[in-house]
C-alpha cells in the first residue's frame, strides 16, 4: 500500500504503528478529541445530532465490552467485504457471516445472486437501478417506460401512491412534476442539497404480464 504524496518525508526510517490503550479520562493523550471528532463527523452525514467532548465521554463510559466487541466483529467483517467491493470480486468471493460471540459461533456462507430478469435487450436484477434525468413530470415517466416496450401503470414514493391508471382523478397528475408530487402528495422533503429522489415503479410487458423492476431515481437537479 502506498502512502500518500508527501506523507513519507514526515515519517522516519523503521517507522512502525503500535496499538495503545484506549483511555477516555486522561485529556493529554487527545483520545477523546479524535473520537469526538470522528462521531460528530459521520453524525452530520447521518444529520444526527452532533455532542460535544464531554458528552462523547459519558456516552463512551457507558459501552459495555459485549456490545463493543460485537459491534468490532461485526464492523471488521464488513471492512472485509467492502475490500472485494472495491476490487470488483465475483458475487462467489463475498461471504455472509452469522456470528454469536457466547457461544462461540462463526458460519459463513456465500450469498445467493440476484435473480435475473430480461426484456428484449435489457437485463437487469433487483440490485440495479434505474436513473432518470431532468425534473420530469409523470407523463414523461410513463413515456420512457413506454419507450422500453413496458407500460407502467403505478408509481409510488415510500407509502404514498403517486398515480394509478385505475384512478381517473390521477390523470389531473400526468403532467405534473414528480418532484412536486413527492412533496405535496407523499409529503416528503427534499434538501437542497440532494439532487434525487426514489420511486418504485410497477408496470408490465406487451402481453400485460407484470415485470419486478429496479428501484428509480429521478435525477431532479
Amino acid at each position: 500500500h502506498q502512502l500518500p504524496q508527501g506523507a513519507r518525508p514526515a515519517l522516519k526510517d523503521g517507522y512502525r504503528l503500535a496499538p495503545i490503550q484506549f483511555e477516555k479520562d486522561d485529556d493529554t493523550n487527545f483520545h477523546m478529541d479524535l473520537i469526538a471528532g470522528l462521531a460528530n463527523m459521520r453524525a452530520r452525514n447521518y444529520s444526527i445530532p452532533e455532542v460535544d467532548k464531554l458528552k462523547a465521554k459519558l456516552i463512551a463510559g457507558r459501552i459495555i465490552p459485549a456490545i463493543a466487541t460485537a459491534t468490532a466483529c461485526a464492523t471488521g467483517l464488513v471492512c472485509l467485504e467492502l475490500y472485494k467491493a472495491v476490487q470488483a470480486k465475483p458475487v462467489e468471493a463475498y461471504r455472509n457471516t452469522f456470528a454469536n460471540l457466547a457461544l462461540p459461533l462463526f458460519a459463513m456462507a456465500e450469498p445467493i445472486a440476484p435473480k435475473a430478469l430480461k426484456f428484449r435487450d435489457m437485463a437487469w436484477s433487483l440490485w440495479d437501478r434505474w436513473i432518470l434525468e431532468g425534473d420530469l413530470t409523470v407523463q414523461q415517466v410513463l413515456d420512457w417506460f413506454e419507450e422500453k416496450g413496458l407500460t407502467a401503470y403505478s408509481i409510488s414514493c415510500g407509502a404514498a401512491l403517486l398515480y394509478n391508471n385505475i384512478f381517473p382523478k390521477h390523470k389531473e397528475r400526468l403532467g405534473k412534476k414528480m418532484s412536486e408530487l413527492v412533496v405535496t402528495v407523499a409529503k416528503q422533503e427534499i434538501p437542497e442539497w440532494r439532487r434525487h429522489f426514489d420511486v418504485v415503479v410497477a408496470c408490465e410487458d406487451e402481453e400485460g404480464e407484470d415485470l419486478d423492476v429496479p428501484l428509480v431515481s429521478i435525477r431532479f437537479r
